[in-house]
């Protein structure tokens, strides 16, 4: 068995666990919420479940980041964390009291949450290694991702939504049965080298970088949290609006299937850059409904919005954080975005009765803070370490 998994490249190993790990996510985003009303909590007992988390990976993920960057072998950092994982979907259906529901739900959420930043983390290091690109490896997750939407709701139609418990328990298990198959570079040598390697991680100019990109992400807290409805307030119909959805992530699958040619000499923050100016238009744009061809092509532009500055984040973590310490470079980005989307869902969550389809507006004003962050970061950016291996 081990000598027929070695003939895979590093590469296609790594698509394959991007592709069983983000498989529960496309699950767990649309469904779970069905899967807790029907073990009979409430709507505030359901928001419960779901803010917790937006909050406590702040302080998870750098934990666990840590624990990565220090491991001998970070693979088990990955497969102890899906397992601790699976262990929290085991509890959350074996426990009935609402209160327990609740802990059991947000810890699952939790230690899920934090599976993609350290998939990343591997992915990157394999590219630096020259094992592979990070954009067709990333893609297989963003359509496993699409794959989990649909069977989900296919499973919920059919059998329920013990179905769809059963579903993500199964998918836990096959996540931590693949974690040991994750390809790994070489080891780096820690001891002094890997102390001095944190220092990188404090530069203000990395910490502009990482803020400005984390804040023009939260600006998507809008659409994923009140796009359907405004959809469905417009008259478009369920089918339509699925259409929409899936249009966002084809073109963040296709983006990613081609970043590997967005030119080299292109500077990381110049990617991140693009990606809030874009993003200023979108929202803009999507404050007025054009009909449903404009609207349709407006969701393409997810494509630069999420995955071309997605790219540029995961090459600026790959050039200029030292090799031991790219978990925590992504850790860093997590707790940012933590704190950015929860302020920035709180706001949309707060306007939306009042502006409806203007709430879009204010999600404008996180683009623009990103922009300022990232276009003062190139200032100070030749101050960072830059590494192209």
């Amino acid at each position: 068995m081990t000598r027929f998994i070695l003939r895979f490249a590093p590469s296609h190993l790594m698509a394959l666990f991007f592709a069983v790990a983000f498989f529960v996510n496309g699950i767990i985003m649309p469904f779970f919420p069905v899967l807790l009303s029907s073990r009979g909590l409430s709507g505030q007992e359901i928001a419960l479940v779901l803010a917790i988390p937006q909050v406590m990976r702040v302080f998870t993920m750098p934990v666990v980041s840590g624990l990565s960057d220090r491991a001998r072998d970070r693979r088990l950092v990955m497969g102890g964390l899906v397992a601790l994982t699976l262990l929290a979907a085991i509890l959350l259906g074996l426990v009935s009291d609402h209160a327990l529901v609740v802990v059991t739900g947000s810890l699952m959420l939790v230690l899920s949450y934090c599976i993609g930043p350290l998939a990343d983390a591997f992915a990157i290091l394999l590219e630096r290694a020259g094992m592979g690109d990070y954009g067709r490896m990333r893609l297989w997750g963003s359509a496993s991702f699409v794959a989990g939407n649909l069977l989900g709701g296919v499973v919920l139609a059919h059998a329920g939504a013990w179905a769809i418990y059963a579903l993500i328990l199964a998918s836990f298990v096959i996540t931590t049965c693949a974690a040991p198959l994750i390809p790994v570079p070489k080891p780096v040598a820690m001891g002094v080298t890997s102390a001095a390697s944190a220092a990188v991680l404090w530069r203000p100019a990395f910490l502009a970088v990482v803020f400005g990109h984390a804040v023009n992400q939260a600006s998507h807290a809008a659409l994923f949290g009140f796009g359907t409805l405004a959809w469905q307030a417009r008259g478009y119909s369920d089918i339509t609006i699925g259409v929409f959805w899936a249009l966002g992530v084809l073109a963040e699958i296709g983006l990613f299937a081609v970043a590997w040619r967005l030119p080299q000499t292109l500077r990381p923050t110049t990617l991140m850059l693009f990606g809030t100016v874009v993003a200023m238009a979108r929202w803009l744009a999507s404050s007025v409904d054009f009909g449903t061809v404009p609207t349709a092509l407006l969701q393409l532009s997810h494509a630069a919005t999420f995955a071309v500055a997605h790219i540029g984040l995961t090459r600026f973590i790959r050039t200029v954080v030292p090799p031991q310490r790219v978990a925590s470079g992504q850790g860093a980005y997590v707790v940012f975005n933590g704190i950015s989307m929860a302020v920035a869902t709180a706001l949309a969550g707060r306007v939306w009765p009042m502006l409806g389809d203007r709430s879009y507006l204010t999600m404008i004003a996180f683009s623009f803070i990103g922009f300022v962050s990232l276009a003062l970061a190139r200032r100070f950016i030749d101050d960072l370490p830059q590494r192209r291996s």
